[in-house]
């Protein structure tokens, strides 16, 4: 006897050497047919009364088709086929791209617009290839066989960080791809997904007075911290400009701009839109402090990297300093926040703050002139190389009276 077919059966069958088919027992005529690629297909079979030959009528692919549509339509079919007629078939769906396919558009159309492009493109190729999925039907990638990779990521592979950005990722291109003018989905499998990695927990750290002057100090002797002068200076840059140490680490001659004046504005360092988060130019202005730390390293070359360094470089050394110093964990981006919180701390609001480190309000479109907040940013430049110089002078003086 035929069982009834349901969602979760569905689902659960897996693709096989050669095509298979499964009836339901709710619809006579109605199966559904999978393919070795793992395509779901519903199916109805008549029997034509002129020929007398069974025929065979494409409902549509699962689950772009739901089970109840699919009955549906077969007992149209059935009417029609029981009055002598002929069902006329359904049109095959437009939505049949596979995963391959709508990585390579999503990578086209939004990808190759963000600073991380490259990066997340890289993890939506790994997931096809790791997980077989680049030749199925993105409409045939469910919620279990989603759960049961990202399940696979974070607890067979012991990568729950990883685990967590995979959904992220995976979640905003399957979003994309359901939107009005694509629809290659109807459903987003990950929309419901919890994060398999457990709740992300946003880091807090920043480094004390104390902290500063010790790194700093040590900096000033590169070699015995085991890192070279380049690394050094850029992981001081990042804390005098509060910039993102993927902005510091791949500045280039020509970004620094108007050092010897007169300028209307100052020395200051324009960045791309190619180099930025939110995909949109910005200006952070030069302390003197900066200036000190980049001349020296500025190169006849202006197209050449201030410091030529490798991807992970800074947090490499980041790991060798805190060993070698014996120092609480920190993170090249924990020198941006120290910044953020002396700014903090000498009274500047959140939202200031936020101009200096590029941020944008939630939910606002970031289309902002280059050189909006400038003055604003100028002052909170000032007043973060006032302090970090206040605050290494304090060290300098106690050293004095030890």
């Amino acid at each position: 006897m035929r069982k009834n077919l349901t969602d979760a059966a569905i689902r659960s069958f897996e693709p096989g050497a050669k095509q298979y088919a499964k009836g339901d027992g709710a619809c006579p005529g109605l199966c559904l047919r999978v393919t070795p690629k793992g395509a779901k297909t519903f199916a109805f079979a008549y029997r034509h009364k002129a020929t007398g030959k069974v025929v065979w009528l494409t409902i549509g692919r699962y689950p772009e088709v739901t089970l109840t549509k699919a009955r549906e339509r077969a007992n149209d079919a059935r009417k029609v086929a029981a009055n002598g007629g002929t069902p006329v078939p359904y049109p095959e769906t437009e939505n049949t791209k596979t995963y391959a396919d709508v990585v390579e558009m999503y990578h086209a159309e939004r990808l190759v617009m963000l600073r991380s492009g490259h990066r997340v493109h890289t993890i939506l190729q790994r997931i096809g290839r790791v997980y077989g999925w680049n030749d199925r039907p993105i409409a045939a990638i469910s919620d279990d066989g989603a759960a049961a990779m990202l399940v696979n990521i974070a607890i067979q592979r012991g990568k729950r960080t990883m685990a967590n950005r995979a959904k992220n990722v995976l979640h905003t291109m399957f979003k994309w791809a359901k939107q009005p003018g694509r629809k290659f989905i109807t459903v987003n499998p990950f929309s419901d997904l919890p994060a398999p990695g457990g709740p992300t927990v946003k880091r807090k750290r920043f480094l004390t007075d104390d902290e500063i002057r010790q790194l700093w100090r040590a900096l000033g002797n590169p070699e015995a911290l085991d890192i070279s002068r380049d690394i050094a200076t850029a992981l001081k840059l990042i804390l005098v400009t509060a910039a993102r140490p993927g902005m510091v680490r791949g500045i280039v001659g020509s970004e620094v701009r108007d050092l010897s004046g007169p300028s209307a504005n100052g020395p200051h360092w324009s960045l791309p839109a190619a180099r930025m988060k939110m995909n949109a130019e910005f200006i952070t202005p030069l302390s003197g402090l900066a200036l000190e730390l980049l001349r020296p390293n500025l190169k006849t070359d202006s197209n050449a990297e201030i410091f030529p360094l490798p991807r992970n470089a800074l947090h490499e050394a980041a790991q060798r300093i805190v060993r070698k110093l014996g120092m609480e964990r920190w993170v090249p981006h924990d020198l941006r926040r120290t910044a953020a919180t002396i700014l903090d701390r000498e009274g500047y609001s959140l939202e200031q703050i936020g101009h200096l480190l590029a941020h944008s309000r939630k939910g606002v479109t970031a289309i902002y002139a280059r050189w909006d907040n400038f003055d604003l940013k100028r002052n909170m430049a000032t007043v973060l190389e006032r302090s970090l110089r206040e605050i290494l002078q304090q060290g300098a003086e106690m050293q004095s009276a030890a």
